[in-house]
């Protein structure tokens, strides 16, 4: 099968062949269909998640179960799918309390084992979510991440309720998604971007107000959040400078949620955080529940994917379409294996 694969960090992709995987006890072989290419894709390449070398990027996927290992009859060969990233084990403490997003065995398809940049993955059968054939293979490979990550942050970290004031940092693939899942919660919602692009991309999303990132943006947040300031921040850049920004916007109460990831520090003052009773706190991707729901509400018109699935390129391009990332000239590409399942 056709591969493309990353061998040393800060590389290009090599497109190659290699044999097609072998499901074993408790796995499946999922033809792909549609894989995401999003911004951990790039942290990966520079070295930011410390993977496995070689390793075939890819975790935003969708495709049809086309071989299953021993022991395996909770999917059928010929199942749309969407695919979960993570490896759990179901057992640890963590996974028993419905986290499994952080298993303590936790293993990531596309970082510590081969992903869905290629024509077939082999993944466990737990990691699989039944779709229909109705559903499109690229929306339901960004709902798996672009949207389940920030719906994640939203509903399951920062708990939004209708009618909180939500700020946004930063418009990309999840911040877009942010915007348009608080918009559907019933949260007034603010954008914050340094791309008059983004911003706009963000008002049809559902933003309220939309502000230009530059000097005193903390001030100009809390002033368009009103008296106590907002009380949501999700915090999509991989910027210490950006996260600094999101901690000095907090408001009475506010929940910062940081989603983007950087290596770099930022400072924290304390006092300003006891001072308002505001809190920070990560949000580590999402679990299988988060993407049955964005894709109930995909199916029911709550949200659009239309942002994330127009810019379509084939794997031989996967090179292309990280760069057009990375220059900032979509906010999603979906690497295409063909029309429909």
């Amino acid at each position: 099968m056709r591969a493309a694969v990353l061998r040393e960090y800060g590389g290009p992709l090599e497109l190659t062949e290699i044999p097609d995987p072998v499901p074993g006890p408790g796995q499946v072989v999922v033809d792909i269909r549609a894989c995401g290419v999003c911004g951990s894709d790039l942290f990966l390449q520079k070295g930011g998640f410390d993977s496995t070398i070689p390793i075939i990027p890819g975790h935003e996927a969708a495709g049809v179960v086309s071989s299953l290992g021993p022991g395996i009859d909770s999917v059928g060969i010929g199942q749309p799918v969407a695919l979960y990233y993570i490896d759990y084990c179901g057992t640890c403490r963590i996974c028993r309390s419905g986290r499994v997003n952080m298993c303590l065995g936790v293993r990531r398809m596309g970082v510590e084992f081969n992903g869905a940049f290629a024509e077939r993955v082999v993944i466990p059968a737990r990691s699989v979510i039944p779709v229909t054939e109705h559903d499109d293979p690229a929306a339901v490979a960004v709902l798996t991440d672009a949207v389940a990550t920030p719906y994640h942050a939203l509903v399951q970290r920062a708990a939004a309720r209708p009618g909180e004031t939500v700020v946004v940092f930063g418009i990309g693939g999840i911040g877009a998604n942010a915007v348009q899942l608080a918009a559907y919660l019933g949260c007034r919602v603010i954008a914050v971007s340094r791309a008059d692009a983004s911003l706009e991309l963000a008002v049809r999303m559902g933003a309220e107000v939309a502000i230009r990132t530059g000097p005193g943006i903390s001030e100009r947040v809390k002033e368009a959040a009103g008296p106590g300031g907002p009380d949501i921040i999700i915090q999509t850049v991989g910027s210490a400078e950006v996260f600094s920004q999101a901690v000095e916007s907090a408001g009475i109460g506010c929940r910062v949620i940081a989603v983007g990831a950087t290596l770099d520090p930022f400072p924290v003052n304390a006092m300003d955080l006891i001072w308002r009773e505001a809190a920070l706190s990560g949000s580590r991707g999402f679990t299988p529940l988060d993407i049955r729901e964005v894709l109930d509400l995909h199916r029911g018109g709550a949200i659009t994917t239309d942002h994330l699935v127009g810019n379509r390129r084939p794997l031989d391009q996967v090179n292309d379409a990280l760069d057009d990332l990375r220059a900032g000239r979509v906010v999603r590409s979906v690497i295409d294996f063909g029309s429909g399942w």
